[in-house]
């Protein structure tokens, strides 16, 4: 298939291409909740137009409900906590967001089970996607222990949403090197409005390893396979099924792209994304890529 440049969400630099060639965006078969998806976002959309007019653009409706939001972080990256919140406190909104620190686990100091995030990887799966020039399935690989740190860091936040008691009732997971769209909390809370119920998880930031698989409304599309974990909003249906999967057996954006892949997942996506890394997806990273040595294989 036609390699061609991966779409992200302002990462010129990105290395990974798409493998897939796309025929063009379909919508989705589900047409009644499009259309109260398109409904609901045109009439906030005319909504936040009134509201700018009338010089109240940072209210939400007082049926607005606030997102609780957790932000993984390392106990010795203070650095970055500090930084999250600074950038947080700049969007419009964020009072809107419930932020609490979830501490991340330490791939290198602390013990993480084997039936929950393997120590080894194929690269079978991902490459059906990662059309880099070298990179191939049949590569066994040991998983960085940031890579196993960071996927026991995600699969703890998922116990963390599947407990809660609202089944409808997202919550944000962020990782600390998100940046966000001044948009966020306003496209967010509108979207968790008028979401199709089926939904297991939005995307909000990702690097895009596949065509969309379908338009469902405006700037929201079903994917089918997505690179980074840094912003999504996760459903506590959704992070059961992901709890059902485990072990995680490759690096945790795999995991879950491959879970959208095979249908396990409902996975949806903002387009333009809301968020993204602040550096370039392998620059300045506390999470090494252990699958950068196939490419010198």
């Amino acid at each position: 298939a036609q390699a061609r440049q991966v779409m992200a969400s302002s990462n010129a630099g990105v290395k990974r291409r798409i493998v897939k060639k796309s025929s063009g965006v379909t919508s989705c078969v589900a047409l009644g909740k499009e259309e109260r998806g398109h409904d609901a976002i045109a009439s906030k959309a005319t909504a936040n137009k009134n509201r700018k007019q009338n010089g109240a653009a940072d209210v939400l409706p007082s049926s607005a409900q606030a997102i609780r939001t957790v932000v993984i972080n390392l106990e010795c990256r203070s650095d970055r906590w500090i930084g999250i919140q600074k950038r947080l406190a700049k969007v419009p909104l964020a009072q809107y967001l419930m932020v609490e620190r979830f501490p991340a686990t330490d791939g290198k100091a602390d013990t993480i089970p084997e039936d929950v995030v393997t120590l080894s990887w194929m690269t079978d799966r991902n490459a059906r996607y990662d059309a880099r020039k070298g990179y191939r399935p049949g590569v066994s690989l040991d998983m960085t222990p940031g890579e196993r740190g960071c996927a026991m860091s995600h699969v703890r936040a998922w116990q963390l949403v599947a407990s809660g008691d609202a089944a409808d009732v997202p919550v944000l997971i962020l990782e600390d090197d998100a940046t966000f769209a001044k948009g966020l909390v306003r496209r967010i809370t509108g979207l968790i409005a008028s979401m199709p119920e089926d939904t297991d998880a939005l995307y909000l930031g990702y690097i895009k390893g596949a065509p969309w698989r379908c338009k469902v409304a405006p700037g929201l599309y079903e994917a089918e396979y997505l690179w980074t974990t840094v912003a999504y909003l996760l459903w506590p249906r959704g992070a059961k099924k992901l709890l059902a999967t485990l072990p995680v057996d490759e690096p945790i954006d795999n995991f879950m792209a491959w879970q959208m892949a095979t249908g396990r997942l409902k996975t949806l996506a903002v387009e333009p994304a809301l968020a993204d890394q602040e550096q370039e997806w392998d620059v300045g990273s506390d999470v090494p890529h252990s699958d950068d040595v196939v490419l010198a294989l």
